[in-house]
């Protein structure tokens, strides 16, 4: 293998590219100082993978891209290529020819190539180790071997004979060896001082992780129970429900077919009044007709006698009416004052029965809230108790918890004196025995120490980092649960939703016939046809009510088909709304303008939901005659303008119904109702769309930090590399010398840091004590609220029993107050018709009057007329015709009237017993209402505490738990369990998942101390055997170049001896070299007592010697012979020339005895300021160049 070409562009002082090739032996390599022809030899040797600009003749690797000059501006990469011919196959490819490329930028970047494939240093590295061109090898001599041959101690010559002998590798690996133990009994220092804070913790947390075991077990079985009793409960309190369901429908029918015969006599009674109505108007025409017809007969009569005595009677006549008209003037007077006593006494009774409904709606208010107002206030006191109990019982277990800590310390601190008593001897120790040679190490230390501290600035944060990773993996465990829960809520508002729960069991049973088919038409429930805004829940909730569930069909056909399925099903009832037949409500146009100005108007109900096109019918059918108000006192103020004809609703569910009532007050609190189911699903669906999103960027994160992590930890290697590089410059001192330091640096780190340990524990010690102090204060606090509480519910309690024994007399006075309002209902009816008598009588007398007046008017008349007297007999035998046929036709209407007045009283009489028994009926029904009310009550009870507290539905709970045969059993197991878990106090259920990950810990350490020891063990033996290496490579190779440097130098010096001694036989590893030379005619003497050109002969005798111990394909030979005189540069060039032909030689020289021994010759020249150039020189012009030198 030899050295074909070597091509370069923009390397140093080469700005062009050239193109040097090499043939096999001797190639010169001319030209003047500073011409650049060095810079070939710096190619050479930064192509094999020189890494150090310092050994490259620059400061930093950007020098080596050409700078510029004065006509010619920088470039920004240089490049160098060698070709060596490998038709021999000493490299390991299968090409007999390889080319190796180095690129590097003017930015950093750096760029390999092998055959022109990209690939790294490292290939480079290896492609050339073990062939005689690594960097270890003697392939390129430069004059600054030969200075550091003639300049270095004997200790340090040593270098030169470790080189060839490859042992600075194992020496390299051993102080590697060395800091890797160094760094592992210093963590096997931290490992065990951190088992021993791990040990402090691990038993305190088993019991509390065994302590949380058992609460976890508890709460378990006590899920079973509770759930499996609250089924059995909600299973019997259903079937209760459906008994007085069942109960209440019979009485419904009951009451229906009462009401429907007391409607019917009512409107018998009423038909038979009108009628009499009818009878009485025709008895009051004929009475008319009879009254007017005696005017006539009369007047007739009259003026019959007028005819004869008109002048003395008619004054008689005029007297005689007018006094009749007084009469009925009069008369009527003192009827309209009877009717207006009659009519202010019937206002007296209405207003006396409005008062007593009134006080029957108190009554019920106190018989339905007062004793759910007194539990309700005794079961939160109650719960107040056990949560300050269970607050006592967590100071208490602090408070202990705080003085098990406080032992801990007093231990934590007799154990850290004593380690730090032991440290702070040892450190003393080896001050003394290192001070002496500090001042020798303090410049190259300070060096280290600076990268040292670079290094743990790094381990901190790459423990930051770790830590941070750890955090994100903890924030997606967190996660993941909210996920699961959230997805748990989800499932169960959609099972809800897909069950129908929350609807009647008719309008349920309906909908669930519709979705499996059983049912068409169906469009479902009015709450699931409309969206509402959640600021509209309650008034929407208040304004629709039970309206909510009516079912929307296509048309009445459909319905019917529902109801007949409903009865044949045996399924309850349902409301149904077909569309084809409802018609929209509505508010007149004219009201609306007057109450859109209100500063409290909302809006029509009807307008503040969003529905489909098809359904806006069904939402103005309910809702269009409805007005939605910000306050109560809105709603007042609009019900005026309004003048109380429609219903107005608050945002917080307070009515104003039409006529002027009110209704509100608060809210009972539903856990989920159907008005807010929708929302809540969207809501829950919303944030698991969020949380998902959530953990995703948090799992980019723990990427993120894992990679970061990954990233420090790249860097750290890199600082320890460079630690290492440093630690090499340390190599003058001993290696007891480097121990000693590195052992009282981690002395005195671990010194400092058990210093501000034992600052912490005091600190903590005093924190702790401060703790106990106030837990002390917060504990009697706590017994003072408990005793207030207990006293609460010990006058509570009494009260409810108060209550209990009034609750019946209270019964019995609502009872009363139900039958005295129907007595007063009554008498108020009998009252209203004896004023209406009145006004009828009133109205009779009004009538005469007008009669008389206009018979006084007639009279006048009449006294104009003249008739016969023939004319008027005639008349006046009509006129008592009429007269006695209108007599016998009242006769005969009053006695119809008669037997229809003595009907109406039996019916009556018949109609208030019925009315009786309806009452009695309704008592009943309400009574059974009000206890179905409190099933209710109970029963959305049990099903709110399984939903809030399990998260589970009825349905599903049915299906997964079984059902207990016996209440009070389970009653009394739950409640045991309840109590043993009270027992247990304060439990901490992150003990479990914490103790165990202290035990992995703890274990993983235990096994990274044993590892520790084991690799401790491992790097003292991997020491040994490499010292025993090093002795064996370098004895086998100072022998042998011992050896050959004697023939070399009588080679060289045509005679003389020379010979290579070690100042210390018995020490391999640490012995220096001496060279004894004896030139021809010279006494042996000591290298240092040579003149300068034996010396530099001498040198390189020593190199050739290396050479043929240690044979390299070609070498670089860059001015090795400057030193020598003639004589010598003579007999260096012959020698040169003769080994030729196994090695390759390049020489970069100047001396003309080189060049005249070389095969091929190049020159190397600077025309141009700054600009190195290759030129072919011709052997015949050699010595003309020569001279000109």
């Amino acid at each position: 293998m030899f050295l074909k070409k070597l091509e370069s562009v923009g390397f140093k002082s080469f700005a062009e590219r050239i193109h040097v090739d090499f043939v096999p032996g001797m190639t010169a390599i001319v030209g003047p100082n500073g011409s650049g022809k060095s810079n070939i030899t710096d190619a050479i040797r930064w192509v094999l993978g020189e890494q150090s600009a310092k050994s490259l003749r620059g400061s930093k690797m950007e020098d080596i891209i050409f700078q510029g000059s004065d006509t010619r501006n920088k470039l920004n990469v240089a490049e160098v290529t060698l070709v060596l011919d490998n038709s021999v196959g000493e490299l390991p490819l299968d090409y007999e020819e390889v080319s190796v490329t180095r690129r590097v930028y003017r930015s950093g970047e750096s760029e390999f190539y092998i055959n022109k494939q990209a690939c790294r240093l490292k290939d480079i590295v290896d492609l050339f180790m073990d062939s005689g061109l690594g960097r270890e090898a003697f392939s390129i001599i430069s004059q600054g071997k030969i200075e550091e041959i003639l300049s270095s101690k004997a200790e340090e010559r040593r270098v030169i004979f470790e080189e060839a002998a490859g042992v600075l590798k194992y020496k390299q690996r051993k102080k590697q060896a060395e800091l890797k133990l160094g760094e592992t009994a210093e963590n096997l220092f931290r490992v065990e001082d951190i088992i021993y804070e791990i040990e402090q913790q691990l038993e305190p947390l088993k019991v509390q992780s065994e302590t949380a075991k058992e609460y976890m077990n508890l709460k378990g079985k006590l899920k079973n129970k509770e759930i499996s009793l609250l089924i059995t409960e909600i299973e019997h309190l259903h079937r209760d429900w459906q008994g007085l369901k069942k109960e209440l429908d019979q009485q419904e029918r009951e009451e229906i077919e009462v009401k429907t015969g007391i409607q019917k006599n009512d409107a018998k009674i009423q038909q038979k009044r009108q009628y009499i109505q009818v009878i009485d108007e025709e008895v009051e025409q004929l009475q008319e007709s009879l009254l007017e017809m005696t005017q006539i007969l009369e007047n007739s009569e009259g003026k019959k006698r007028i005819l004869h005595e008109r002048s003395k009677h008619f004054a008689v006549n005029k007297e005689k009416l007018n006094t009749k008209k007084q009469e009925l003037g009069e008369r009527i007077k003192e009827i309209t004052t009877n009717y207006t006593k009659e009519k202010d006494k019937w206002k007296q009774i209405e207003k006396k029965r409005r008062e007593i409904l009134n006080k029957v709606s108190e009554l019920e208010k106190k018989l339905l809230n007062k004793e759910e107002d007194i539990e309700e206030e005794i079961e939160r006191l109650k719960t107040e108790y056990i949560d300050e109990l269970n607050k006592q019982a967590a100071d208490r277990n602090e408070k202990q918890s705080i003085q098990q800590q406080l032992t801990q310390q007093s231990k934590k601190e007799e154990h850290l004196q004593k380690r730090y008593n032991d440290l702070l001897y040892s450190f003393h120790e080896i001050e003394e025995q290192e001070e002496h040679a500090l001042e020798q190490l303090k410049s190259e230390k300070k060096k280290y120490q600076i990268n040292e501290n670079k290094r743990n600035k790094q381990k901190a944060e790459i423990s930051e980092w770790e830590k941070k990773a750890q955090q994100s993996r903890e924030h997606l465990y967190q996660g993941y649960q909210y996920m699961e829960k959230l997805k748990s809520k989800k499932e169960m508002l959609e099972s809800m939703k897909n069950e129908f729960q929350g609807f009647y069991q008719g309008v349920k049973a309906v909908l669930k016939a519709r979705k499996n088919n059983q049912l068409d038409g169906i469009h479902g429930a009015v709450i699931d046809l409309m969206s509402i805004p959640d600021k509209f829940v309650y008034a929407m909730e208040t304004a629709l009510g039970a309206q909510a569930q009516h079912i929307v069909t296509t048309n009445d056909e459909k319905a019917r088909q529902a109801i007949q399925w409903l009865k044949k099903t045996n399924n309850g009832r349902a409301t149904f709304l077909p569309l084809q037949s409802i018609k929209r409500r509505f508010i007149p146009t004219s009201i609306l303008e007057q109450v859109k100005n209100h500063p409290g108007y909302i809006g029509v109900a009807s307008e503040l939901v969003e529905t489909d096109e098809t359904y806006q019918i069904v939402v103005d059918y309910l809702m269009g005659h409805v007005l939605i108000t910000y306050t109560l006192k809105d709603a007042n103020e609009l019900a005026r303008l309004t003048q109380r004809k429609f219903r107005i609703v608050t945002l917080e569910g307070d009515v104003v119904h039409p006529g002027g009532s009110m209704s509100g007050g608060a809210k009972r609190n539903k856990t989920r109702s159907l008005f807010t189911r929708d929302s809540d699903l969207k809501k829950t669906t919303k944030q698991l769309s969020e949380t998902e999103k959530k953990i995703e960027y948090i799992e980019k994160q723990a990427t993120s930090a894992k990679e970061k992590y990954l990233e420090k930890r790249k860097e750290i290697q890199a600082l320890e590399q460079e630690l290492y590089n440093h630690y090499q410059r340390l190599q003058e001192a001993k290696t007891n010398q480097k121990q000693l330091e590195t052992k009282r640096a981690s002395i005195r780190e671990h010194i400092t840091m058990l210093e501000l340990e034992k600052e912490q524990l005091e600190v903590d010690r005093s924190r702790f004590e401060k703790r106990a102090v106030e837990k002390k204060k917060t504990l009697q606090t706590i017994e003072s609220k408990l005793n207030e509480i207990h006293d609460k519910i010990q006058s509570l309690s009494e009260e409810h029993k108060l209550f209990k024994e009034n609750q019946e007399g209270l019964e019995k006075e609502y009872h009363q107050a139900r039958i005295l309002l129907a007595e007063q209902e009554e008498r108020a009816k009998n009252k209203e018709e004896n004023v209406e008598k009145q006004r009828q009588q009133l109205e009779e007398y009004e009538v005469e009057y007008r009669n008389t007046v206009k018979e006084l008017q007639d009279l006048l008349e009449q006294q104009k007329l003249s008739q016969t007297e023939i004319e008027v007999n005639q008349t006046i035998q009509e006129q008592k015709k009429k007269k006695e046929y209108l007599t016998s036709m009242i006769q005969g209407k009053r006695q119809e009237r008669l037997q229809l007045m003595t009907r109406i009283e039996e019916q009556e009489r018949e109609l208030k017993e019925e009315n009786k028994a309806h009452q009695k009926i309704i008592g009943n029904m309400q009574e059974k209402e009000l206890q179905q009310t409190r099933l209710d009550v109970e029963l959305e009870n049990r099903l709110s505490h399984l939903e809030t507290e399990y998260t589970i539905t009825f349905e599903k709970a049915s299906q997964t738990y079984e059902k207990t045969d016996n209440i009070d059993q389970e009653k009394e197991a739950v409640q045991n369990l309840k109590q043993k878990i009270e027992q247990l106090g304060a439990v901490n259920l992150g003990a479990i998942d914490e103790y165990n990950r202290i035990l992995d810990r703890y274990e993983f350490l235990t096994k990274q101390q044993n590892d520790l020891v084991e690799a401790k063990e491992t790097l003292h033996d991997v020491i040994e055997e490499m010292d025993q290496e090093m002795k064996r490579l370098f004895d086998t190779t100072f022998t042998k170049i011992k050896a050959e440097f004697t023939i070399v130098f009588k080679q060289l010096f045509g005679g003389g001896k020379a010979e290579l001694k070690l100042t210390d036989p018995n020490n391999l590893l640490d012995t220096g070299v001496e060279i004894i030379a004896q030139p021809p005619g010279k006494k042996l003497q000591n290298l240092g007592l040579l003149s300068g050109g034996e010396r530099a002969l001498t040198a390189i005798a020593l190199l050739f010697a290396i050479l043929r111990v240690r044979p390299v394909p070609f070498c670089v030979l860059d001015e090795v012979e400057a030193a020598l005189d003639e004589a010598n540069v003579v007999r260096f060039a012959k020698y040169v020339k003769q080994h030729s032909e196994k090695t390759q030689f390049i020489v970069i020289t100047h001396r003309k005895g080189t060049m005249e021994e070389a095969d091929v010759l190049y020159g190397v020249t600077m025309q141009e300021s700054g600009v190195s150039r290759f030129v072919s020189v011709r052997l015949d012009e050699t010595e003309e160049f020569v001279s000109h030198q």
